[in-house]
Parts: C-alpha cells; structure tokens; sequence
C-alpha cells in the first residue's frame, strides 16, 4: 500500500515575502491532507513550524538568491510533524514582489546530507563572522607545489592566483575596508603586499610546514598605513601541494611601536653606562654579579660572557661582609653621600686598591647593589690600607 506522506514528486511551492502561501502543488497539499487549493493565500504559519518559518525569512535576507539547501518541517492537518529537505530559490514575481519557491523531498538521503553540510557551514560562518578575532581564509587559483626551491614556493604563494575564501567582518575592520566593499572580493596583494617583510613571513611559514603561531608579518591598510601584525596560519596539504591557509590576524603596532621605543631608550641607557669613568657593577644578595659596564670590565679583566659563574668574593676583597653593605645601602638618605669602602681587588698580576660605593635598588622585585668603583692610585702598602681593611672588618663583626 502506497503511504501518502512518502510522495512519488516532489512538493512545490511558492511564499511572499509578506507571509502569505501565494501557491501549493497538488502532491504537497496530498501530503499535508489538505482540500487541493486550500492552501493558496493562507499565512505560512498554516503549514510551517515557528522554526521553519524564522529559516525561511533568512534566505530573503542571504546574499544570493540560491537555490538554498535546507531541512525544515510542514505541519499536516492533523497536526503531524513531516521532515522535508527542501531547495529554495528566490525570485522576484510581477505581482507579489520578492518571493520564495520551495521545492521540497522527505527528509533523508542524500539531498538531507547536503542540507545538514550546508545548516553546520552556516554555523560555523556565523561563529566566524560574530568574532572580534581577524579570521581569513586564501586559497590559490593554481596550487602551491611544495616540493619546489624554498624561493620558488615564495614566489608561488605570492603569484599563483592567491584570492581570499572567507574574511569575517573583524578582518574588514582591522584592514579600514573602503565603504560598500567586500573584503572578500578584493585583491590580496592589496593588503598582503609581496615585500621583504612577508617573503620572511612565508619563508617562516614554508619551515613549520604552515602551522605558526603569533608569525609577524608587515600588512597594508586600506587607508594606506602599514600596520605589524601577528598571524596564527595553519595550511591545507594534500600531497606536496598546498592549497588554501587561514588563520587568525591581530594588530601588534602599538605594541611594536612602544618595543622600538624601549630598545632606543634601553640602548641609549646602555650607551651611557658604558661611558662612565667609574666602573660600576650590580649584583644580587647571594654575591652574583649581575651586570657591569665596560670601566669595569678593564679595571676587573673581567668577560662579561662569563658573569653568571662569578661572585663579587672572587673580585673584590670586602672589608665588611656584604649583607652590612645592603644594611647600610638600604638605610641611606636621598640627598646624602654614600659611604665609601676601601677595597683591594683581587688581581693576581697586581692588587689594586679602590674606593666602593653602594646604593640599593630594586630589579624585577630582587633586591640589588649598584656598586660603583674608583681606583686609588699607588702602589698597595702592606700597612695602612690592610690596617683599614683590618679594623672595618673589625667593626663589621
């Protein structure tokens, strides 16, 4: 016995924009069990579910007229719910203005998979589109052969025809797309230059297989700046040739902009540290040496590479133990002078005698030294200065 709900045809027909059933076909009011034109001017909601008709009402609004793939569910007479895969085209009416035609199967087989394909892409251009992340997606016109010569794969990735898949909206804004333009549609050249910068960009790219995260690279605005970006890229690879990438994209220029500001101001510290005439040397309470400037490299014959296996014992002869000197560093007065050591440093060709003062300071929330050194000129006597050395360390005990 045939079963009237599963029709032999296809059920057809056609919506206003207003919410009225402008036509049914005969199968589709067979189904439904309705009286053949029953259907005709009633409101959707006659036949169609609240959920049907709010994703009905969507494709008025998609950007092509379709045809559209999509599960909905009709409602019959007697109140059943029927599943239906149906292709929706829109289309324009000389008299009922912007309409909907439905052509329409029971739900199931391999129309059902499309349309359940097409409802997740949906989704997941929605998740897409609603992010504040810049997400991208390019693809090639002719495939990127990775087996090439690292230079040719540069090239290829620049030349090949690349074209943006998908853009969502965060992506339009970080670029200042023009008004009434579609990032999509536009060339990728226009905001992904080839230059210096993003052969390196790519050159990063081809070495971690196309799967990077926070990869600079030197992008273009719409309104002609060029901006520091970072990229989180990962490829599409079948074979030796790559076929599309895509990713995340974020605005690092201000914070470039503010790294060039410290490495200029760091550099310039550096500079004129280097030039003082005193040797000055930082170092920790466990006596490590932490830095020194180039006076006191020459005065100590010290390498600077070799600091992390150096104590301050090794170099300098102290007349007071060095937890006193902090002790004493740390209660000095601004706007008062320091208190001088002498000191003997230890040099095996020739003791050198010098002058040691300290102030305390605090590096990423350690406490240090700044101790900076004058040698004395003279030869180092076996008397007065051991004696001095002698009665501070005397009075340090």
């Amino acid at each position: 016995m045939t079963d009237p709900t599963r029709p032999e045809t296809e059920m057809i027909d056609v919506l206003s924009r207003d919410g009225r059933i402008v036509s049914a076909c005969a199968a589709q009011e067979a189904v439904l069990g309705l009286v053949p034109g029953a259907a005709a001017g009633e409101a959707w909601s006659a036949i169609y579910p609240l959920a049907s008709r709010k994703r009905l009402e969507g494709v008025f609004t998609e950007t092509t007229v379709g045809p559209h793939v999509v599960t909905l569910e009709m409602r019959a007479s007697d109140g059943a719910r029927i599943g239906v895969t149906a292709i929706v085209t829109r289309f324009t009416d000389p008299e009922q203005g912007l309409c909907l035609r439905t052509v329409k199967w029971p739900a199931g087989g391999a129309l059902g998979e499309v349309a359940t394909l097409a409802e997740e892409k949906e989704i997941l251009e929605s998740i897409l589109a609603a992010s504040d992340d810049a997400g991208w997606c390019m693809e090639w016109d002719e495939p990127v052969d990775l087996s090439a010569p690292e230079q040719e794969i540069i090239r290829q990735v620049f030349e090949n025809g690349p074209h943006w898949r998908f853009c969502n909206d965060a992506m339009a804004r970080l670029y200042r797309t023009p008004e009434g333009k579609n990032f999509n549609a536009l060339p990728v050249h226009e905001t992904f230059p080839r230059s210096p910068e993003n052969e390196d960009f790519v050159r990063r790219l081809i070495r971690a297989s196309f799967d990077v995260n926070a990869s600079p690279s030197r992008d273009l605005r719409y309104d002609g700046v060029f901006i520091e970006v970072e990229n989180d890229v990962r490829g599409h690879i079948r074979g030796n040739f790559l076929y599309r990438m895509w990713g995340t994209v974020r605005d690092v220029s201000k914070h470039a902009r503010r790294a060039a500001v410290l490495r200029e101001e760091i550099d310039t510290l550096e500079a004129i540290l280097d030039a003082l005439p005193e040797s000055v040397l930082v170092v920790d309470r466990d006596a490590r040496i932490l830095r020194i400037n180039t006076s006191a490299e020459e005065l100590l014959d010290l390498n600077p590479d070799l600091l992390p296996a150096r104590s301050i014992d090794d170099l300098i002869e102290l007349p007071v133990p060095l937890t006193e000197i902090f002790a004493v560093a740390g209660d000095h007065l601004p706007g008062h002078p320091s208190g001088l050591y002498p000191v003997l440093l230890r040099n095996p060709d020739r003791p050198i005698r010098a002058e040691l003062a300290a102030r305390c300071v605090a590096l990423r929330e350690t406490d240090c030294l700044v101790l900076s050194l004058r040698a004395r000129l003279g030869p180092v006597s076996q008397g007065g200065d051991l004696a001095s050395l002698t009665s501070l360390r005397a009075r340090g005990q």
